[in-house]
């Protein structure tokens, strides 16, 4: 049986991801799972309310929580600020978390585990836990988003680890195109998945979106400064008669969602469940992935765009390389540099085109092709390639 020290970017209970979404299955395949939750300092607790209230009830209560059988959640306690501003601050934050990981290591039995690095600062920890390899899988471009002096930190952090890693994953083509020179270890390319199974288990619509008149447009996901906000307040001024629906958290500190949400026939409907997710996309008619084009969001392979085809709906996505492999399934728009305003238009276009041409011939179609794309067949991919470096 072999262990997995997974260092995880965000927290169990946050929205559903392909950390999660793969350390259960490796849980389920045979691994032992240790997942160290998101590590923060006071300034996100300062400018995160949510969480604020998430972190300081997890630091109230047991910190080490067995999720399943071979799978354990553990929350790290408060950072020092500052780890993208200071190579030696972060590296200082990073032996603190070493001292306090090697006690629930030993406490659960783990030995000469996998090190399985998501967080790009990371390197630091290498080499502290006996580890058998180091993975590092990429699932974004972290620094993409960021300008200055901690976009350079960013980018020294996650090149050092990139040197040390014994394996890399990335989730899109752009990512290990542009992580080869750093590397001399394989890098091997593993996809965004859906859990289809999960997203095709009920035809249930759920009382919240259900009571909301057609057509229902839907955004699902991480709420920030990646979403194209000019985008959507454009629909729903452009388009009031239909209804655009928001899930997922906000992050209000990253960006103003407010003057969106006032628009009558914009819906915030909060983060939900996992297990209640396919009841709210069975009331959506088309569901969008409306990211503004950056440094960051160019490399996104959305996971989004697997669970809303699983669940047989139309999608509309403004231009990622990385949906190419499925562009004949997604309505993609291509982005006009300079020309926002005909963008919108066409972006709206397109919608209403989705609308009128979905067909329930086209939703049986859609969740048959989402199986090609599931997690279950991913992680059996990643157990392939462990093994032959274990």
């Amino acid at each position: 049986m072999t262990d997995i020290l997974c260092i995880s970017t965000t927290d169990w209970d946050e929205i559903w991801g392909s950390r999660q979404h793969i350390m259960v299955r490796l849980a389920n395949a045979g691994f032992r799972v240790l997942f160290v939750e998101r590590q923060v300092g006071p300034e996100h607790l300062i400018r995160n309310s949510h969480m604020r209230k998430r972190k300081l009830s997890a630091w109230k209560h047991s910190r080490l929580k067995n999720v399943q059988s071979n799978l354990w959640r553990w929350q790290p306690s408060i950072m020092f600020p500052g780890r993208y501003y200071s190579l030696a601050l972060n590296k200082l934050n990073q032996l603190r978390l070493v001292n306090q990981i090697r006690p629930i290591l030993n406490r659960i039995g783990f030995t000469n585990p996998i090190l399985w690095i998501y967080t790009p600062h990371s390197s630091p920890l290498i080499g502290k836990f006996a580890e058998c390899m180091v993975v590092y899988h990429c699932i974004e471009r972290f620094s993409g988003q960021q300008t200055g002096y901690k976009k350079q930190i960013m980018q020294v952090q996650e090149h050092e680890l990139l040197s040390k890693a014994d394996l890399v994953f990335t989730h899109s083509e752009g990512l290990r195109q542009l992580y080869e020179p750093y590397t001399q270890c394989p890098i091997f390319l593993l996809p965004s998945a859906a859990d289809v199974k999960h997203f095709q288990t009920t035809q249930e619509i759920h009382p919240n979106i259900g009571e909301l008149t057609k057509p229902r447009i839907l955004v699902m996901g991480t709420l920030d400064e990646r979403i194209d906000l000019n985008l959507l307040k454009n629909i729903s001024l452009r388009r009031p008669d239909w209804q655009l629906i928001l899930i997922g958290i906000i992050r209000s500190e990253r960006a103003n969602f407010a003057p969106l949400l006032r628009q009558h026939n914009v819906h915030y409907l909060d983060q939900q469940p996992f297990n209640q997710l396919p009841r709210f996309l069975n009331g959506a008619d088309v569901c969008l992935i409306p990211y503004v084009i950056t440094g960051m969001t160019r490399y996104i392979n959305p996971l989004k765009a697997y669970e809303y085809l699983a669940a047989g709906k139309p999608v509309v996505s403004v231009d990622l390389p990385e949906l190419e492999p499925v562009h004949e399934w997604i309505n993609i728009v291509k982005i006009t540099t300079g020309e926002q305003n005909k963008y919108n238009i066409r972006f709206i276009d397109t919608i209403r085109r989705a609308l009128q041409s979905d067909t329930q011939e086209m939703q049986a179609k859609r969740r048959q092709l989402a199986r090609q794309y599931d997690w279950d067949i991913r992680v059996k991919e990643i157990i392939q390639v462990i093994k032959k470096f274990l």
